[in-house]
């Protein structure tokens, strides 16, 4: 037999914090082994599947990039991912990145999103301390949104970062680098 196959698995429990999609993702990992996680961070994310008309926006977004290119992409997100108070070095860096992306793998995002399942079923059987924060600007992961993610969590922290919009940590870096370092230290297994 194999060394590998008489070898065990082991791990060290962690921490995973996931911002907008990869709220998504954090979900997901925890619910699936949440004996490796001791904590989790929601940041600007949502956890509802979307509505008739959001799939349909969503998918008629994803063929318009592969048509006309990331500048469509671009533009849309002009409409509400940047808060008031975001750097304008912040917006040229990040309009730079979302530019450069390959449109196939922006539009595959952009379905993937669309067909998101409900995550309220596996918030509610975690039972790890799960920070959630979100900018007061942000209209996709507004006051709405995340009131909801906080009602599915058992030991949920919210931190609202003032006009912030989708990308806290990069509009309010610092604000934001000292609320997670925070919620980390203070929920830390000893």
């Amino acid at each position: 037999m194999p060394a590998a196959a008489n070898a065990s698995c082991s791990f060290t429990a962690t921490r995973v914090v996931g911002l907008s999609m990869g709220g998504l993702v954090t979900m997901e990992l925890a619910a699936a082994q949440p004996s490796r996680y001791w904590a989790i961070g929601l940041i600007a994310t949502t956890m509802q599947p979307p509505e008739s008309a959001e799939r349909t926006s969503r998918h008629e977004r994803a063929n318009a990039v592969e048509q006309h290119g990331m500048q469509v992409l671009v533009d849309y997100m002009h409409t509400g991912l940047y808060g008031p108070r975001c750097p304008a070095s912040v917006r040229a860096r990040v309009d730079t990145m979302m530019s450069a992306t390959n449109p196939v793998g922006a539009a595959a995002a952009l379905r993937g999103r669309a067909e998101r399942p409900d995550y309220r079923p596996l918030l509610a059987g975690l039972d790890i301390p799960a920070l959630v924060c979100a900018g007061t600007a942000d209209p996709w992961s507004d006051h709405h949104v995340t009131t909801e993610i906080i009602a599915h969590l058992k030991h949920p922290q919210h931190v609202a970062i003032r006009a912030a919009g989708h990308l806290p940590n990069l509009e309010a870096e610092d604000e934001f680098n000292t609320i997670l370092a925070t919620f980390l230290r203070t929920h830390a297994p000893t």
